[in-house]
């Protein structure tokens, strides 16, 4: 019995070896970094005019006022150079989130019609914004818009 005691303790013994040598060659664990944080960007507050966009030759349409667009208080108001439109808005992760725009319905003469279902269809499609300076940046997959600060702009029709 005693030769059992010690055989088994033997192989016991030969196990815990086994387990700890396994243990020390083991690899180590390969860190995940932990994701790149998300910049916060506060939507810009205040007026902003349009000065180029990529979805029309300019940012205006000859013989109209200037397209704009504001934000204050979780809402933004909109003009296209003939209607206004307002909705909230949120920005979530550097993006512009419009879901509705409740907009006057005036007949606009061509092609300030077609500029206004662009820009504010642009608007509704969640554009990633960004501001430098005194400029803000709307991008929508290739398709981008630049504003300005009205006080930038004195004299401009």
């Amino acid at each position: 019995m005693h030769n059992r005691i010690h055989s088994h303790c033997a192989r016991f013994a030969a196990l815990a070896i086994v387990i700890t040598q396994g243990c020390a060659t083991a690899p180590e664990p390969q860190l995940v970094p932990p994701p790149p944080a998300f910049v916060f960007e506060p939507l810009p507050d205040g007026e902003w005019e349009l000065v180029t966009a990529s979805f029309a030759e300019t940012g205006r349409i000859p013989g109209a006022r200037r397209a704009t667009l504001a934000f204050k208080d979780g809402r933004i108001s909109v003009f296209s150079g003939c209607n206004t439109a307002t909705s909230v808005v949120r920005g979530h992760h550097g993006l512009l989130e419009v879901p509705e725009l409740a907009a006057t319905r005036r007949g606009c003469p061509e092609p300030l019609a077609w500029f206004e279902a662009r820009y504010f269809g642009f608007l509704k499609a969640r554009p990633s914004y960004h501001v430098e300076g005194g400029s803000l940046t709307l991008v929508v997959d290739n398709e981008r818009a630049r504003f300005r600060r009205p006080s930038a702009a004195q004299g401009t029709p």
